[in-house]
């Protein structure tokens, strides 16, 4: 009696506060999570185990025409999350809960969670649905080793578009093949070296590479960092630019990339509309610039001489302006130069730049700098219009000529030092 009592007593159990919310979105992107499970994924992690089953329930109820094909992508993700989704199949009466739970089964799963599929599919044919019984796992006598997953790691991206992107791919029967490449948005692959080596080392060749640079790596799919490399590769190709003999060499034991085109991954974790809605972002982008991954964002010289030109001629004129005169005078250079220099492909570049930035931002726990940079990225996408620029690309404009001007009067100020006569 008491056991009945306490499976009721789990049955009726309430929705917790955030369900009803995780509910309708999920029903709301239900598409999108389909192709994608990672976003549904990372907010189904941050509730108990007892509360995933809850939610798996409540969206069983809703019986929506997409819940199959949602279910199917969720599975074999955690095993956590397994345990829960195969103990909730059991109390839907669909055929749909006998197909997932037989798929489940047949990827080799846990003893534990192998014996949740057993109850849930008992208590389906208690219902009536038909469901052949699962064989016992205890008759595997061979089981083929199983590869730990591969890993992927990225770097920020310098001001000229370059980042290194690493990558772990555990070996047969052990060990890690350990791959680090030096990439560009203009270049291709720069740089290559590849080692294996066994997995506490290669633990420690991540941890020195960390020390060794200012800034840290980020986690990344493999398969998106081998559409990376594969993406620099094939630029390379297309400059004439030969990659290093060592790629070439063992670009094999790489694996094989997913195919064009490649989204970034920051997708996964922002909704384009989203950010689209919110024009404050794009303002903010320009603060970007005082945080430590874009503070050493600045164009080249060659890029800005000619209007560097023109800013010298403006602040040195004898013409007496008001203060708000010659704000506006300036104000008309950066926009001439942010109209000239970013034609279609070079904001292409720069759109490419900001969206891996989000990603890295996002990652590395700084979400609203994410948005902001996906915000610059999704405003490049419109051609740049000389009377209203693109904030984060005007900004550029300006503290990259106004760093080249101070360089310029500190040589100065050093070459007239270099002519006083000491006594």
């Amino acid at each position: 009696m008491n056991k009945k009592n306490k499976a009721v007593k789990k049955k009726m159990d309430p929705l917790f506060p955030q369900a009803e919310t995780l509910l309708q979105e999920t029903e709301d992107n239900a598409e999108l999570w389909i192709k994608d499970a990672d976003p549904l994924l990372q907010k189904l992690r941050s509730l108990s185990s007892n509360q995933q089953e809850i939610f798996f329930l409540s969206f069983i109820k809703k019986n929506n025409e997409q819940l199959p094909l949602l279910l199917e992508a969720l599975c074999g993700k955690e095993e956590g999350l397994d345990l829960a989704l195969a103990a909730s199949l059991g109390q839907w009466r669909s055929p749909h809960a006998a197909d997932i739970l037989k798929r489940m089964a047949a990827a080799n799963p846990s003893k534990a969670l192998f014996k949740t599929i057993r109850k849930s599919i008992f208590r389906l044919q208690s219902m009536g649905i038909s469901v052949k019984e699962i064989s016992d796992r205890s008759q595997a006598v061979f089981h083929p080793t199983r590869l730990a997953p591969s890993e992927g790691f990225l770097s920020p991206i310098d001001p000229f578009g370059n980042r290194f992107i690493m990558l772990f791919k555990p070996q047969i029967p052990q060990g890690v093949a350990l791959f680090n490449t030096l990439i560009s948005d203009m270049d291709g692959i720069i740089d290559f070296n590849a080692i294996e080596t066994s997995r506490k080392n290669a633990d420690e060749y991540l941890s020195a590479f960390q020390q060794e640079y200012s800034f840290k790596l980020v986690e990344a799919g493999p398969d998106y960092c081998l559409r990376l490399i594969a993406e620099s590769y094939e630029l390379g190709q297309k400059i004439g630019k030969t990659p290093p003999a060592d790629f070439l060499k063992l670009r094999p034991l790489m694996g094989s990339s997913p195919p064009f085109p490649l989204r970034p991954f920051i997708y996964k974790h922002l909704i384009e509309e989203e950010i689209k809605s919110r024009p404050d972002l794009l303002d903010q982008s320009v603060s970007l610039f005082q945080t430590p991954f874009f503070e050493d964002w600045f164009l080249k010289k060659e890029e800005c001489q000619k209007y560097l030109d023109h800013f010298k001629e403006a602040n040195a004129s004898r013409l007496v302006l008001t203060p708000y005169q010659k704000e506006g005078r300036l104000l008309d250079i950066y926009r001439q130069a942010v109209h000239e220099i970013f034609d279609e492909s070079k904001r292409m570049i720069y759109r490419r730049r900001l969206e891996e930035m989000a990603y890295y931002l996002w990652k590395a726990g700084q979400e609203n700098e994410a948005r902001m940079s996906l915000a610059a990225a999704l405003a490049l996408r419109e051609e740049s219009r000389l009377l209203s620029p693109n904030p984060f690309l005007l900004e550029l404009v300006k503290r990259s000529l106004n760093d080249l001007m101070k360089e310029e009067e500190e040589e100065k100020k050093r070459k007239e030092e270099e002519l006083i006569i000491k006594p």
